[in-house]
């Protein structure tokens, strides 16, 4: 894996455009696939991909207290289990039966809030016996997770259980245009909805597809640099240029910059501009990696191909080196968020996607065998595209 991706052969000018790691990591993987790919991504077998949809809602005063309330159940049920040892199925039904007294909505909601909290703490211990730096969980978004037995669809109207018997909340999903499509795949049973997110301005939709992975013809592998992204599928070279994304989180961080100035002297108006910059800043970038992830994946329809990418977990506090500027310039990569938008929309269209380790896979041309040699100046070029 190399961050910046200006590599290029010695043995001639020919591979000067091809990256090692597309070359390697694809060679490599072809013949790992078939014996080493976990879980149903294995060619022919079904698996289930989960695709979340927002919708703005406005929640009256009945669901904001409801909300508050489910906040402080699931502290409460948090400190229990944080404080816990191990906490058991005992410490469970005791903890349990605590929180239904004077809850006044479904009981599956404090189900529902212990769960979430046990996951939560489940995380945190195993970041610490791995030896990983990990904070304390902490709740600080107010929402409420509804359980599947807690809500039901009845053609486009979802119709969600808070006081049994006495307060339900109805939306109409058919308002929603982007939703249309999958309430008709609903309605055929090609997808059902999942369990659902309840903020206080918005709802959010989980798709579940279940899917049967096509059997790759090859595979394409993907090195998500700085600067760009280069796909490598069959014989073709794909380089997008991602430099406008750079420059995105470089004209925010200026902005960022002279808003702390203003702080000095005005902190109310300083912390509102920062909330307005970076809103703006995060719908740009995610603009940019829907659209970049979109054509990735055409590809790959296109072609009949499986995707190979490189696991960048922890890879940002790995190659942290202590100094500012390139610290600066690593935190304006968004590649784990890139890899997570390939895979799940991959998936969604039954594109295999697996994962292998980037070490050594940017040092020697597997065209030729020939030394990669740093090239930092180099523009990037659009071969294939």
């Amino acid at each position: 894996m190399n961050v910046y991706g200006h590599f290029a052969c010695h043995r001639g000018t020919k591979h000067l455009k091809i990256k090692s790691t597309d070359l390697k990591i694809s060679e490599g993987l072809i013949v790992a696939s078939s014996r080493d790919s976990p879980g149903p991504e294995r060619c022919g077998r079904p698996g289930t991909v989960v695709r979340a949809y927002s919708i703005p809602f406005q929640a009256d005063e009945v669901i904001l207290e409801f909300i508050e309330e489910y906040h402080k159940i699931a502290r409460k049920a948090l400190q229990k289990i944080l404080s816990s040892e191990k906490f058991t199925s005992k410490e469970r039904r005791q903890l349990r039966d605590k929180l239904l007294e004077d809850w006044p909505y479904a009981a599956h909601y404090v189900d529902s809030a212990i769960n979430q909290m046990q996951g939560l703490v489940r995380s945190y211990k195993r970041k610490l016996k791995k030896g990983k730096k990990a904070r304390k969980p902490r709740l600080r978004k107010k929402f409420v997770y509804v359980k599947s037995t807690l809500f039901a669809l009845k053609g486009s109207v979802l119709k969600i259980t808070i006081i049994p018997r006495k307060y339900y909340l109805e939306i109409d999903l058919a308002k929603y245009a982007y939703i249309l499509p999958f309430l008709r795949e609903i309605q055929e049973e090609k997808l059902r909805l999942g369990g659902l997110f309840l903020f206080p301005d918005k709802i959010v939709l989980n798709l579940v597809k279940t899917v049967e992975y096509i059997e790759p013809r090859d595979w394409m592998s993907i090195d998500i640099n700085l600067t760009n992204v280069t796909a490598l599928a069959g014989l073709t070279v794909y380089r997008f240029d991602t430099r406008e994304l750079y420059h995105i989180h470089r004209v925010y961080e200026v902005k960022r910059q002279r808003i702390q100035r203003i702080s000095a002297w005005n902190r109310r108006l300083g912390e509102k501009l920062l909330k307005k910059y970076s809103r703006r800043e995060r719908n740009r970038v995610k603009d940019f990696l829907h659209k970049l992830s979109n054509k990735i994946v055409e590809i790959a329809m296109r072609k009949r191909v499986g995707i190979i990418l490189e696991d960048l977990n922890g890879i940002k506090e790995r190659v942290l080196n202590g100094s500012k500027s390139f610290n600066r310039r690593l935190s304006k990569w968004n590649a784990r968020e890139l890899q997570r938008l390939i895979e799940y929309k991959a998936k969604w269209h039954g594109i295999p996607v697996i994962y292998v380790n980037p070490r050594n896979s940017s040092r020697a041309c597997p065209a030729c065998g020939g030394q990669l040699i740093p090239q930092e100046g180099r523009e990037p070029s659009n071969v294939g595209r």
